[in-house]
């Protein structure tokens, strides 16, 4: 899904070349694929059960503080259910001095509340100094009693009222929180619209905690929902908010976007096994899409199929991502195959719009013993 920046991002200030282009600030890893929920909007192949190698992980997080990476989140899969990976890559960030944004989580991964305290606290001795950021709406289930205890015990045990994030995923930002209202009344809050940040707070005695919307687009195992045609193009952002980023997969795969897209094979722009960080930032620039992507926009992309295969767009979107996923998942980038996702069944060989047959799911590198 769509994931903009917001307040709860820290905010990273480098120099960068002059210009647009791909000049990642953001270093994000999944060390797991597997999740102990099966939501049907997710993009996430839940069933793979890889992992990211430790050491291989952290030698990787060193280059990119050396590199001048500055901000660090975690994501799945569930990033709890790979608790030794947290805690090692958390520590390891704390020592390079990085500023943490998220761990993104379901919240009801734990078995107890004993288990939960005792993780939680070994992730705050790791130096864990960014939010919890919690996935609450109807595609998660209702879980409201183990999220109410979830959010108290992350605020017992790391002292802080803005501890927890929400994210929710909908059409609209005020549309899909009705989950979100049922946690606030568990934990005795209130939700009220912030004209400041442009965007819900819910706000108690004890927490504080910001409301992230996710455009919520029909992918993957979503495609069924539909409505992403709504007739109304998309603003361009140059993917400056969920992009500019180096999201590690548990294969070792780095994406530069931590959008719906994102699991394709389409954007794969290196391995953290095989490849330096260097040789990756370069072959980014370099990429068919993502090199015109961040220097020309999604809108060049439009503008071409448009003018090229006007018919190859069934109609106008707002939605960033599913735009992005639609037109590589159906071939329409030129020097990319199509495919992938549920759309290619995640392998297979796939023609892009130049008739290049091209093979998607390629293995992954062998890794380390």
């Amino acid at each position: 899904m769509r994931r903009p920046r917001d307040p709860d991002c820290p905010t990273v200030t480098k120099t960068f070349p002059t210009g647009r282009g791909f000049h990642p600030n953001y270093l994000a890893f999944s060390g797991t694929y597997q999740c102990n929920l099966t939501c049907r909007h997710c993009c996430v192949p839940i069933e793979w059960t890889d992992r990211l190698s430790i050491p291989v992980a952290t030698r990787f997080l060193k280059d990119a503080a050396a590199w001048g990476i500055e901000v660090i989140g975690f994501t799945g899969g569930e990033p709890f259910l790979y608790p030794e990976f947290l805690l090692a890559l958390t520590a390891e960030a704390a020592q390079q001095r990085l500023r943490f944004d998220k761990i993104m989580t379901n919240g009801v991964w734990f078995e107890n509340e004993e288990s939960l305290t005792s993780l939680l606290t070994k992730l705050r001795e790791a130096g864990f100094t960014g939010k919890l950021g919690l996935s609450v709406d109807k595609f998660h289930g209702r879980h409201t009693h183990r999220l109410a205890v979830f959010c108290r015990t992350a605020r017992s045990i790391f002292h802080r009222d803005n501890i927890i994030s929400i994210s929710y995923a909908s059409p609209s930002p005020r549309d899909g929180l009705a989950r979100v209202q049922e946690l606030a009344d568990a934990l005795g809050a209130v939700i009220d619209w912030s004209p400041l940040l442009q965007r819900f707070l819910m706000v108690s005695p004890e927490f504080t905690i910001t409301l992230n919307w996710n455009h919520l687009a029909p992918v993957e195992r979503a495609e069924k929902l539909g409505g992403s045609w709504g007739g109304i193009w998309f603003e361009e952002d140059y993917c400056e908010g969920p992009g500019q980023a180096l999201i590690v997969t548990p294969r070792g795969e780095v994406k530069p976007c931590c959008g719906f897209a994102s699991d394709l094979d389409q954007l794969t722009i290196g391995n953290i096994y095989s490849d330096s960080l260097q040789q990756i930032i370069d072959r980014a620039r370099r990429h068919p899409y993502v090199g015109r992507l961040f220097r020309d926009g999604l809108t060049a992309f439009r503008d071409e199929i448009l003018a090229r295969a006007p018919q190859a767009l069934p109609g106008a979107t707002s939605n960033h991502c599913f735009f992005c996923w639609y037109i590589l998942t159906r071939g329409l980038v030129p020097g990319l195959p199509g495919g992938g996702g549920q759309v290619g069944n995640w392998t297979g060989t796939r023609t892009n719009i130049a008739d290049e047959l091209i093979s998607l799911g390629l293995p992954a590198p062998r890794r380390p013993s």
